[in-house]
């Protein structure tokens, strides 16, 4: 079966059936796949779909308890600590927002220091639950680099660090939040799988070889090579102050570690005199003139909230080695594509 246009809710059940036929717990794995469906529709789809085969796999080698629920600690007022208790990291974050954004409701700020879990999937979805709630949002991980090292310092040719992502968020319009979401490294591992799968070449300046040369070849990065920093020293210097966090600050960590902070955007001043000013300047960047006179500006998160309003109305498009990818992943847990396509 060739890939088809897929649509959202039939996607999701049947990432969903396949999670729970290999071993997670319902209540985990309509999480997960939700998650995974939103960040494809959001045209992010190295944090997608994709990821099936991983999250499978990692129980079989027990990385992760695909049962595992999250536990949320009070520390201090506006402090708190969310063990992921050795699962998947997605349900840990999404837990961890949910609970953030409870307690800086009434403080007025909370922050959150996220351990014991495994893959947060696509950040951007919880700076965009913040940001729709009235908060400005930040967060990075770390502490990941002695599994997962695959990313060099400015200069260096050794992994040192991982890919420790950054995102913030802020509202702008209704239900159109401004998020920003990065990893320390031109490319996130995960695009770099998308392109392994799909049998492209990388652009230049995404990844070394194994000598530290120069390669625009999938394979030489699976096969001991390593991603570049963002922006040269930039990437690199925000990339080492995550690792900082993740593991001096934070401890051992089973892929990352975490911290999210939230401030309610009227602690300053009224809700209604910052949703004047977002508008002013939201419709200021967007009315800005383009270098391309058919070009447009957006703003970050402006793409993502666009593709999903299309996926909505005329499915979800993946290419064909990801789709072989998944139904594969599924199969071998039972779980065959035609009964749901």
């Amino acid at each position: 079966m060739s890939s088809p246009v897929l649509q959202p809710t039939s996607l999701i059940n049947f990432i969903k059936d396949a999670l729970v036929a290999g071993g997670f717990s319902l209540a985990n794995s309509e999480i997960v796949a939700a998650h995974l469906v939103d960040a494809e529709m959001k045209g992010v789809p190295s944090h997608g779909i994709n990821r099936l085969g991983l999250y499978l796999g990692e129980v079989q080698r027990h990385v992760i308890d695909p049962k595992a629920e999250p536990i949320v600690d009070k520390i201090k007022s506006s402090l708190l600590h969310v063990n992921g208790s050795r699962g998947i990291g997605i349900v840990a974050m999404k837990k961890a927002t949910d609970a953030a954004i409870e307690l800086a409701k009434v403080e007025g700020i909370a922050a959150a220091g996220i351990t014991g879990c495994g893959h947060t999937g696509r950040m951007g979805a919880y700076a965009e639950q913040a940001a729709n709630a009235g908060f400005l949002a930040v967060s990075f991980g770390g502490g990941g680099r002695k599994l997962w090292g695959n990313v060099v310092p400015f200069g260096g040719k050794d992994p040192v660090m991982s890919t420790n992502p950054y995102t913030l968020g802020m509202p702008g319009l209704t239900d159109d939040p401004v998020v920003c979401d990065f990893a320390i490294s031109n490319w996130p591992a995960g695009k770099v799988a998308v392109a392994r799968a799909n049998g492209h070449k990388l652009p230049e300046d995404i990844i070394i070889d194994k000598e530290g040369k120069p390669s625009t070849n999938p394979e030489d990065f699976y096969n001991g090579g390593a991603l570049l920093p963002a922006a040269g020293t930039k990437g690199s210097g925000l990339g080492i102050i995550a690792e900082l966090m993740g593991d001096a600050m934070l401890g051992a960590a089973v892929e990352y570690n975490w911290l999210l902070i939230l401030i309610k955007v009227d602690t300053f001043r009224p809700k209604s005199a910052y949703d004047k000013s977002a508008k002013e300047f939201v419709d200021e960047v967007r009315g800005s003139k383009p270098v391309d006179p058919d070009g447009q500006v957006i703003l970050p998160g402006e793409r993502e909230t666009s593709l999903a309003q299309k996926a909505r109305e005329e499915g979800i498009c993946v290419s064909d080695g990801v789709w072989k990818s998944i139904t594969s992943a599924a199969a071998e847990y039972g779980i065959k594509a035609d009964s749901y396509f």
